[in-house]
């Protein structure tokens, strides 16, 4: 048996060695209710009291998964954290039915337990086949992705900046189960644009301002995301989303299903709602980064991750965020509530 010690230890080892881990490089949903110290989880009305799933792991669920973080944008407040499950091949792993617990690390010693919930699974680009038209008439094909590219989402409200670990058990689809965990940081303030900030008033390139779409796009065929100014979206009080992604370099493979996700919602809401694809590389094989992704993205150390999509409300105020493999299931809400009207903290 893995001693409560042991398994605390654990934790608070891994919490230094997170950041090796993060997808592509180095969100909170203000509508849904984030659990703090002592509170209990609640998803779609199932009631979890916190529970210490890192203590005392029996022999047989040791080394059969593992977890590892798809996003480490994290800061006081609510948050949208998201992780990925692999198997002990370390081979990605969809459909687990997982609970998750999160630990105060504050005195390393002493993990303290304060909230326990299921994630809500997240699966760009994860479907059927579909065949999706872009306006200049060329045919792309969403859908067919492996259906182990999976993103785990959890609300959760970290009550103060410092070091933080989770601990996450799993039954895979084969009926296995384990239960793994590593640690992170959890920041003071953001590091990039976040929900409740000004979003960044970015004159983005068109395709107007290019003589090729696709020096603004690398996706095969360029999406029809490129026709509207972050700035201008906002003087005009439109409701906004933006994904910052890069198809055609992405490190995850996730940035193509993610802008497919978008796009998807594009359909629906683009009466009321602007969507904007913001490439990350100005040029790929210098190195040179589009300027609007280093006014959103870049953080103070010079780093950044990828995919990002972010909804503003009509008032300019950034509404939602999320880092990694987001799919439609998880962002819809957030744009049908700019798209009603609703802004930051309502």
């Amino acid at each position: 048996m893995l001693t409560r010690s042991a398994a605390y230890l654990l934790i608070a080892a891994l919490a230094a060695l997170s950041l090796l881990f993060v997808a592509c490089g180095d969100g909170p949903d203000d509508s849904a209710s984030a659990a703090g110290p002592g509170d209990s989880g609640t998803v779609e009305g199932e009631q979890f009291p916190v529970m210490d799933l890192a203590a005392d792991v029996p022999a047989d669920q040791r080394n059969v998964i593992n977890v590892v973080p798809a996003g480490l944008e994290l800061a006081v407040g609510p948050n949208n954290f998201v992780f990925g499950i692999t198997d002990k091949q370390d081979i990605p792993q969809g459909g687990a039915d997982a609970l998750v617990t999160f630990y105060d690390l504050k005195d390393p010693s002493n993990p303290e337990p304060f909230y326990t919930t299921k994630p809500v699974q997240s699966a760009p680009g994860v479907g059927p086949e579909v065949t999706h038209v872009h306006g200049n008439g060329e045919t792309h094909v969403h859908g067919g992705e492996d259906d182990g590219r999976v993103g785990y989402y959890v609300d959760v409200n970290f009550p103060h900046a410092g070091q933080y670990g989770v601990a996450v058990k799993a039954t895979l689809k084969d009926g296995s189960t384990g239960v793994s965990s590593f640690g992170f940081q959890v920041y003071e303030k953001p590091r990039i644009p976040a929900p409740g900030q000004d979003a960044p008033k970015s004159d983005n390139l068109t395709k107007n301002d290019v003589a090729d779409i696709r020096e603004i796009d690398s996706g095969d065929p360029p999406n029809d995301m490129h026709d509207v100014k972050i700035k201008d979206a906002i003087a005009a009080e439109r409701p906004l989303l933006v994904v910052f992604s890069t198809p055609a370099f992405c490190t995850s493979r996730f940035c193509g299903p993610v802008n497919e996700e978008v796009e998807s919602l594009q359909e629906d809401y683009r009466d009321r709602v602007d969507f904007v694809h913001i490439e990350i590389w100005r040029d790929f094989d210098k190195k040179e980064l589009n300027p609007t992704t280093r006014e959103w993205l870049v953080r103070e150390d010079g780093g950044l991750s990828e995919p990002f999509v972010y909804v503003v409300g009509k008032d300019g105020v950034i509404y939602d965020r999320w880092e990694g493999p987001v799919a439609r299931n998880i962002m819809e809400s957030s744009v049908q509530a700019v798209a009603d009207g609703k802004v930051w903290g309502q």
